[in-house]
């Protein structure tokens, strides 16, 4: 169960960073629509203002015009084709205005042109026929003030929009009376007209477009010069409802003038229109998305490594349990055979030792003191592991010829175990290496007694001591089974044994050894030697012989 769970946490802390991920994006993306419909609803607004503010004016211009009715001398204009007295009063207005490019002139009920300043020619007399004017007569906008479609002027040539106020007769009450006739003004469409200057001051962004339009679609204002006098690029303008849609990729905001018959159009891209609350919040969330993500990556990595690292460490401390279970068992059971060995022995020369000869006595003795130094190397074995472990084994480093000391070893096997042949093959020079003694014959005596185990008593153990490749180098052959592939490096392992019912020690052996040449700046490994059985094979650092050395050698030559 826990192993499933160790297993399924780093996943499960992965999805949580994921999900914290989603929730975020969906956080960013419902703040992303207020803020968009927040913005729709403000640009909205703001065009309403405009469309209002306008309309408003129009309706300032009518109400303050009223005056015409009565002439500018407070005479009623007489309103009869070519009146001298209406063309003065006109002129009189005409001064009024600064750089006139466009003029006025009055029409009777008949609609006919009586009497006007800036006039073409033919005009005067002619029936004014104004595009929409017999619509625009029967609405309510006639009897105060209207604004007429644009259309080609009669005292310019270019585009104009015109103004159409009623004029009044005068009752005796002071009220006004029935209408006599309209006066007519006329104003150009151009980009240099102060109304299209004031709606080219209007901004938004690099794509915002601003645009006055009338019922025909003809531009009449805009921040765009070159549309002016123009019909409006996108006829959806014309019968769309008022406030906010989206056409194709773009945001589009219409308002109504009424009073005028106009609407205002704005346009922009919907990428600049939600750029400037879009971007930022798009940003901001692809890194707050991203650190989530990394951070539970990171978290994820750092979490399977710290859960994979402890299982590892269970199961190092479960397996160096159960080895030290097994090398409890294994002492147990390697110390009570030279124990029982030495006590044998020992009691047999003690209850037999008047009846025994000096053969039977030795031979007694010998058996029990071999079975008392084999008692011995287990308890060193033991003792040195535990140095190591506490980082207190000791190493008296001295000159010491390689080839001296696994000739020691070889005496030193054979007279514990006379019946195994050993092979030595050594130059007859010596090798010489920087080590300790003890600890030295220590391995040679471990190597030797791990060939005599792995392989039968009749088949010799071989011992080779040579430099190679600028080391000093101790192989040791057995003529037994091999190191399995997968063992070579675990043999070197605390409490591991080789395999087999008859194999022996406490499998401390070969790990000691390991930290001894460590400790010489040296290194042990084991080879297959095919059809023969296995290597264990040492190197040292070799070293200069010791001057009494070389002495002793020049004083034999003399």
């Amino acid at each position: 169960m826990r192993r499933r769970l160790d297993s399924v946490l780093p996943a499960l802390v992965l999805m949580g960073a994921m999900v914290a991920a989603l929730v975020v994006n969906l956080l960013l993306g419902a703040a992303q629509d207020r803020g968009v419909e927040a913005l729709e609803a403000s640009v909205t607004g703001e065009v309403t203002a405009i469309a209002g503010a306008q309309n408003q004016r129009f309706l300032n211009t009518f109400s303050g015009a009223a005056g015409l009715s009565g002439g500018l001398g407070g005479e009623p204009f007489e309103l009869t084709i070519g009146s001298a007295a209406d063309l003065e009063e006109l002129e009189g207005l005409l001064e009024l205005v600064a750089n006139a490019t466009s003029g006025f002139y009055l029409l009777d009920n008949d609609n006919q042109i009586t009497q006007g300043v800036l006039l073409t020619r033919g005009a005067l007399g002619s029936t004014f026929d104004w595009p929409g004017l017999g619509e625009l007569m029967t609405t309510d906008a006639w009897t105060r003030g209207a604004v007429l479609p644009v259309s080609e002027g009669l005292t310019t040539d270019q585009p104009v929009m015109a103004f159409a106020l009623p004029i009044y007769g005068e009752l005796a009450s002071g009220q006004p009376g029935p209408r006599r006739g309209t006066f007519v003004l006329e104003q150009v469409v151009a980009a240099d007209s102060n109304f299209n200057k004031e709606i080219g001051q209007l901004r938004r962004g690099d794509t915002g477009r601003y645009v006055f339009f009338d019922d025909a679609g003809t531009v009449i204002a805009s921040n765009d010069p070159a549309s002016i006098g123009r019909p409006v690029l996108d006829g959806r303008l014309l019968t769309a409802s008022a406030g906010l849609h989206r056409f194709d990729d773009r945001v589009v905001v219409i308002a109504e003038v009424p009073d005028a018959g106009w609407r205002v159009g704005f346009t922009q891209t919907s990428t600049e229109f939600e750029e400037a609350l879009v971007g930022p919040l798009e940003s901001a969330g692809q890194v707050i998305i991203l650190v989530l993500l990394g951070s539970g990556v990171i978290v994820t990595l750092g979490l399977f490594r710290s859960l994979r690292a402890a299982r590892a460490e269970q199961e190092r401390l479960r397996a160096l349990a159960e080895a030290q279970q097994e090398f409890i068992s294994i002492v147990s059971h390697e110390l009570r055979t030279p124990v029982a060995g030495v006590l044998g022995f020992l009691e047999t020369s003690l209850d037999h030792w008047d009846v025994m000869d000096d053969v039977e006595r030795r031979s007694a003795i010998s058996r029990a003191a071999a079975n008392a130094r084999r008692l011995q190397a287990m308890t060193r074995d033991v003792l040195d592991t535990q140095s190591i472990e506490s980082g207190v084994l000791v190493h008296v480093f001295t000159p010491l010829d390689l080839v001296a000391e696994a000739r020691v070893a070889v005496a030193a096997a054979l007279e514990q175990d006379p019946s195994r042949p050993i092979d030595l093959l050594a130059p007859e020079s010596a090798v010489w290496v920087e080590a300790d003694a003890d600890r030295l014959q220590q391995v040679f005596a471990n190597l030797i007694d791990n060939a005599r185990k792995n392989s039968t008593t009749l088949d010799p153990i071989e011992i080779t001591v040579r430099t190679e490749n600028g080391m000093a180098e101790v192989a040791v052959s057995d003529r037994g089974p091999g190191i399995p592939e997968e063992s070579m490096e675990r043999i070197f392992e605390r409490f591991v044994r080789g395999q087999g019912d008859s194999v022996t020690g406490t499998g401390l052996g070969l790990y000691i050894s390991r930290q001894i040449i460590t400790a010489h700046r040296g290194r042990i490994w084991v080879e297959n030697d095919p059809g023969r059985g296995a290597i264990f094979r040492f190197s040292l650092p070799p070293v200069a012989a010791p001057a009494a050395s070389i002495l002793g050698q020049e004083s034999k030559l003399l």
